[in-house]
């Protein structure tokens, strides 16, 4: 329902509500003075009457009674008059035959009349005798009639009025509704966002106000609105670029080598990386909501006793004490002992109170031990020469010799300076694979037989040991290869073959070649075949253990030192293979053997064949 209807009903319903109280009460007193008017009338004729005709009903005075009546009669005010005697017998009668013929009923009010007649009656005393009595009634139908005419009138101008209330209501209505809906028009375009639309205000009365109001309140919505979007920019912006920055921190913590355990403000675990998981075989299952001294515990106890993890609040004393720059080492105990470097950095954040950051130091480590070994294994086969180079020169400085202890102490002279001139040799060559990485290889179709010729003919096996034996294919086999680089990684296991087999026994090079014979190349887009070089010895031999790491930087096999060299043979060898894109394989038995089997990759001779073969990941030799 529209406000206005109810407007008009509201107004119309209190108006009507107001009418009917008015009318009711104005019908009833109406009603009320009319009935005490004609009971008074009724009552003082009767009274009067009665005195009237005292005499005439004492004395039994038929005419004179008969003249009273009919002058009472005359007034038209009375519809019947009735005078009996004591005995109730009628003296004198007159009015309608129909009213005189119904029986008399004294009523005590207008209400009570049920035939349309007022009785009435009054006594005929005399000196306290009752002698008579006077009856006489009135009709109430002008009473009724008039009553009916006013109810007529209250109800015409009962409508007139409730017409006149519904048209000033409407009027008004109308009135108040066209200003409501200019504002429901206003909120409806305020809720659409245009802030920027005006309510028309005219005059000066409430809804004037109301509609000042409503704009007052549209431009401080559009101003708060236009600073939220400011701030939610702002907001959206600091949010992306948080987003952003966690996923690159996410990323880095991911890809990251390195472990990192973050603690929540209570320092509980919060967070742990795939890598730290992986260098302490720890699962994030484990770590889940433990506090640090807990973590401590768990950590420590994966840890050989003497690099034991010293735990978070040792940690967090040493970052925030005198040496904050101290390092912290711990060795696992599992498999591969990794050496870990542990350092701490704490936070005021109330998210992560501490960062424990676990670096795998273990290679480091390692090379470190394993350089601390080649400089004193280095010192001493510098040193071993240096000293009987510098011993013999002294002696022949400051004593005579016959010509043969001369040419005794020249030569060993010259024997050591040339293991002196081998040591440095190596190191340098190692250097500079390592830093020219193959680019000064000369990668050419190498013919495999006169390269082992080459290498078997520029050998000298030490004294009383016979050259070693070759095993060649008949038809000339051919391998993509720089021809002294190869010569020197094929020189270096052949050295080491004679070198590790101080006993004797055979040493024998045989040639594994798939192409031998052929005129086809590898299928396309798949790796080259690998011609094979064999090397085998009757030697010493190697322990697994020892096996495991004979191509490492420095390392000897002999730790004893009657074995001369630096460590570098082997590594050099490893280098080289792998920048023509092969392989290097080894098998040894202790105490029985040692194979070392060298793989490049083959070619063709044909001019036409590639020059440049490609592995099964499309690099190149030298790459």
């Amino acid at each position: 329902m529209r406000f206005r209807t109810k407007t008009i009903l509201g107004v119309a319903l209190i108006e009507l509500v107001l009418l009917a109280i008015l009318i009711g009460s104005a019908l009833s007193l109406l009603l009320d003075s009319n009935e005490a008017e004609l009971t008074r009338r009724l009552q003082l004729g009767g009274k009067l009457l009665a005195v009237a005709a005292k005499d005439a009903v004492i004395t039994q005075d038929l005419a004179t009674l008969h003249s009273l009546v009919t002058e009472a009669m005359d007034s038209g005010q009375i519809d019947y008059i009735r005078i009996l005697d004591a005995d109730g017998v009628v003296l004198a009668e007159q009015g309608k035959a129909t009213v005189l013929a119904r029986p008399f009923h004294q009523e005590a009010r207008i209400d009570e009349v049920t035939d349309g007649i007022y009785d009435w009656s009054a006594p005929v005393l005399a000196g306290g005798i009752r002698y008579g009595e006077v009856q006489l009634g009135v009709s109430t139908f002008p009473l009724k009639l008039m009553l009916a005419s006013a109810r007529r009138w209250a109800a015409g101008i009962a409508g007139l009025e409730m017409l006149l209330v519904a048209l000033f209501s409407w009027l008004l209505g109308s009135y108040l509704t066209r200003q409501l809906n200019t504002l429901r028009k206003a909120s409806v375009r305020f809720a659409a966002g245009d802030f920027g639309h005006r309510v028309p205000v005219g005059g000066d009365d409430d809804l004037a106000q109301t509609a000042l109001a409503f704009n007052g309140m549209a431009q401080q919505l559009g101003e708060s609105r236009d600073l939220l979007n400011a701030e939610n920019v702002k907001r959206l912006e600091s949010q992306r670029r948080a987003e952003d920055r966690t996923e690159q921190l996410n990323a880095i913590f991911a890809l990251s080598p390195d472990g990192f355990v973050s603690f929540d403000g209570g320092r509980r675990v919060a967070h742990a990386n795939e890598a730290f998981t992986r260098m302490t075989g720890i699962g994030l299952a484990q770590l889940g909501g433990i506090d640090e001294q807990d973590f401590s515990d768990l950590l420590a106890q994966r840890c050989v006793a003497g690099a034991r993890f010293p735990g978070i609040e040792a940690l967090r004393g040493s970052a925030l004490g005198d040496a904050p720059g101290k390092r912290v080492l711990i060795e696992l105990a599992a498999a591969g002992k990794r050496i870990l470097e542990v350092c701490l950095r704490a936070s005021d954040s109330s998210t992560v109170s501490q960062l424990v950051h676990f670096r795998d130091v273990t290679h480091e480590t390692e090379v470190d031990r394993m350089k601390s070994e080649f400089l004193s294994t280095a010192a001493h086969e510098l040193r071993t020469p240096m000293a009987s180079i510098q011993g013999f020169a002294e002696l022949l400085l400051t004593q005579d010799f016959d010509e043969a202890s001369r040419r005794e102490f020249l030569s060993i002279i010259f024997s050591r300076s040339e293991q002196l001139g081998t040591v440095v040799n190596e190191l340098l060559d190692l250097a500079r694979i390592e830093a020219r990485r193959g680019k000064d290889f000369a990668f050419k179709p190498t013919q495999v037989q006169t390269l082992l010729a080459e290498v078997v003919s520029g050998y000298k096996p030490p004294p009383g040991r016979s050259a070693p034996t070759l095993a060649l294919p008949e038809a000339p086999s051919y391998m993509m290869a720089d021809r002294r680089k190869a010569q020197q990684a094929i020189l270096n296991v052949l050295a080491n073959a004679y070198k590790y087999s101080p006993g004797g026994g055979e040493v024998s090079i045989t040639v594994l070649d798939p192409l031998a014979g052929t005129v086809a190349d590898a299928p396309a887009g798949q790796a080259p075949p690998m011609v094979a070089i064999r090397i085998v010895d009757r030697g010493i031999g190697m322990s697994p253990e020892q096996l495991l790491r004979v191509c490492d930087r420095f390392y000897r096999a002999d730790a004893s030192g009657s074995v001369s060299g630096t460590g570098l043979g082997m590594s050099i060898v490893k280098e080289i293979v792998d920048l023509h894109l092969g392989s290097v394989e080894i098998e040894s038995t202790e105490g029985q053997s040692t194979c070392v089997t060298l793989r490049f990759p083959a070619c063709r001779a044909d001019p036409g064949s590639p020059a440049d073969p490609t592995d099964a990941a499309g690099r190149r030799p030298g790459a």
